[in-house]
């Protein structure tokens, strides 16, 4: 452990340590899309490191690791069922903790994961859109969550009415300055059929398509974005849509079909986000030094104060890089700015 390490330990066990930075991560879309089950599988994937070749960890806080491994087992369930339809999905906002360090060290960041159900974007209750204009205007990296199947479709025909695409556009168009300088990842999740029909490129493009009014607007407001595709569960791919025959957003829901003859929970690509994120806060460190106004004069003081003092975690944190999918398997650029460099 190095000396900068035992300090931090020393301080936190008897209670002096400054508190803990933490990156805000703000996700949009709608009930059911598959948001907790992206938590749960960055959760499972990063028990031990945030990915080979870094001494980076990410571990989910006490508040949230039980629910965690209660929503694991019931995604293991489902895939073995053949059957996500009775996963749960919530209407009101749910957060997610992790944090964030090097290997023999206390953590050093925490990231907080904010879920906003679309319906908080166009609430009647003031006090529900000022909790997202506030999440959104701390956050780091906005998310924004594509329910794949109906992006993909009968043409897009269920698209507007699931992922609410024009909602997003307005809320963030209208909320400028909470959204400039930022970095927005569209992440479209239950991506494993177009995976195995080799058409993750088609799910990037229409995507992109779908919110293209949003580009333009990302294009006069120095904001980053990229498409993720996320394959959600793994053994089990979009079969058909059928009738709702339940209370619901849509008239029609997805249902699923194995992908081999006994499927298995297996999601891939869920780590992608976070490590956009990283590359993101490591360059944007380094932007930020170049501006006129003074150097910590922004929301993230604390963690620029530790990037500053901890050269070990800026370096591991920028080795992050290497492993960040760009341009291939559907992850492809849409609006540069001028402070995320990845090639």
């Amino acid at each position: 452990m190095d000396i900068l390490g035992n300090i931090k330990d020393f301080l936190v066990k008897k209670g002096g340590a400054k508190s803990i930075p933490t990156l805000n991560v703000c996700m949009m879309g709608p009930r059911a899309v598959g948001k907790t089950t992206v938590m749960t599988s960055i959760f499972h994937e990063s028990q031990s490191s945030i990915c080979n070749g870094s001494s980076i960890y990410l571990r989910a806080c006490d508040t949230n690791t039980s629910s965690l491994n209660d929503y694991y087992l019931r995604l293991v369930d489902a895939v073995a069922k053949q059957d996500a339809a009775n996963l749960p999905a919530s209407n009101t906002v749910s957060e997610f903790l992790f944090g964030l360090g090097l290997a023999g060290r206390a953590e050093s960041v925490r990231i907080k994961i904010r879920d906003f159900p679309g319906e908080y974007l166009t609430s009647p209750r003031k006090e529900d859109r000022d909790d997202v204009y506030g999440f959104m205007s701390a956050a780091t990296v906005i998310l924004i969550a594509v329910d794949t199947p109906y992006l993909m479709e009968e043409d897009g025909r269920y698209n507007e009415e699931k992922n609410k695409t024009a909602i997003v556009t307005h809320y963030l168009k209208d909320n400028a300055d909470a959204v400039r300088d930022k970095l927005v990842l569209f992440v479209p999740l239950k991506c494993e059929r177009y995976m195995h029909d080799g058409r993750l490129d088609e799910v990037s493009r229409k995507t992109r398509d779908a919110y293209a009014t949003l580009v333009d607007f990302f294009n006069d407001n120095n904001i980053a974005s990229f498409v993720t595709p996320i394959i959600t569960l793994g053994g089990i791919e979009f079969d058909h849509f059928s009738d709702n025959r339940l209370m619901g957003d849509t008239a029609k829901v997805a249902v699923f079909r194995p992908w081999a003859k006994c499927p298995e929970y297996k999601p891939l690509f869920c780590p992608q986000p976070l490590y956009y994120l990283l590359t993101y806060v490591a360059n944007y460190y380094e932007w930020q030094k170049k501006q006129k106004k003074g150097f910590f004069d922004n929301l993230m003081d604390s963690l620029f104060s530790l990037l500053k003092d901890d050269d070990r975690f800026l370096e591991e944190m920028r080795k992050i890089t290497r492993f960040v999918i760009y341009n291939q398997n559907g992850f492809i650029p849409v609006t540069t700015n001028s402070i995320l460099k990845i090639n």
